[in-house]
Formats: C-alpha cells, sequence, structure tokens
C-alpha cells in the first residue's frame, strides 16, 4: 500500500470555509464517548448547511454501537489491498471539499482511503509519517478527549 500512498496524485486546493459544501469524515470506533463527540460534529457541520458523509473502520472484536454510519472493516479490502465494498468505493470517488480523519494514528486501511480520496483538502492529526496525508495537520495531544480534538480542526477550518 505504501506505493498507492506516494503516488497519489490528486489535485488539491483549498478553499473558503463558507464556500464548503461536502464534507467527508473518516475515524475508527473505539468507543462511546467519541462516537457521542463526532455525531456533535456532524449536527454541527449540517445546521451550517454542509452535506456531511461519515465513514467509520469498525476494527476486530469493538462493539458496533448500532449507529448509522456506513462501516467496514479489513475484511472490505481484497489481498493486493485494494477496496471491495461499494460504500468504500463511493466515499473515494466523492469529490469533498474537505475530508477529516478523527483518527490520531490512522491504520493503513485508513491512510489508503484518504490518498485515493478525490478530497481537495484532507485533514488530520500532525504525524511525522503523514507528511504526504494531509495538507493540513492539527497537532493535539493523544490524551485528550477527541471532543477537543474536533474542536482544534473545527476552528482551524473556520480560519480558511
Amino acid at each position: 500500500m505504501q506505493v498507492v500512498l506516494r503516488k497519489s496524485k490528486s489535485p488539491r486546493r483549498s478553499m473558503n470555509y463558507r464556500q464548503v459544501r461536502l464534507v467527508g469524515i473518516i475515524f475508527t470506533m473505539k468507543n462511546l464517548d467519541d462516537y457521542e463527540a463526532i455525531r456533535q460534529f456532524e449536527s454541527r457541520l449540517k445546521k451550517e448547511g454542509k452535506e456531511v458523509v461519515v465513514l467509520c473502520y469498525l476494527p476486530k472484536n469493538v462493539e458496533n454501537f448500532d449507529f448509522h454510519y456506513d462501516i467496514f472493516s479489513k475484511n472490505d479490502f481484497n489481498f493486493w489491498g485494494s477496496p471491495e465494498a461499494n460504500n468504500l468505493q463511493e466515499f473515494i470517488s466523492k469529490p469533498f471539499d474537505l475530508l477529516i480523519c478523527l483518527d490520531r494514528a490512522p491504520n493503513l486501511y485508513i491512510e489508503y482511503l484518504l490518498a485515493r480520496s478525490r478530497a481537495a483538502l484532507r485533514i488530520g492529526p500532525y504525524l511525522d509519517r503523514q507528511k504526504g496525508i494531509f495538507e493540513l495537520m492539527i497537532k493535539e495531544s493523544a490524551e485528550k478527549p477527541l471532543a477537543d480534538f474536533i474542536q482544534q480542526i473545527y476552528h482551524y477550518t473556520n480560519e480558511l
């Protein structure tokens, strides 16, 4: 998968936050508190008139919590690491104005989807090894709640 990540040539651009219409959010389900913070963030964006598409990675042995987001797992990728599930193909092909990764340490499956996405601007955590994946990186302590990280992302996207 690393070769694909380096060769990603999707056109990127930034835009004024008021012009943003389509927002993608991708995250790994870890606990119910994170899920609630993401639901509130999604609701806030929708109240501002944004269309929001959320995709969730569900690791093995993690409860689904019966939520309404599209989910995927490593089983949705083939032997060569390419996504086979329709919801992943649709997510990759959407022309997001903003694609926000809420994982502070994204796994390879999420990194692959981020790299292949047609998103104009990809936002995520600051990590040295991910310099090619995000156009905007936010440095936030992993010990803080996800809601704090979301607030930082919201603050900086509004500054665009």
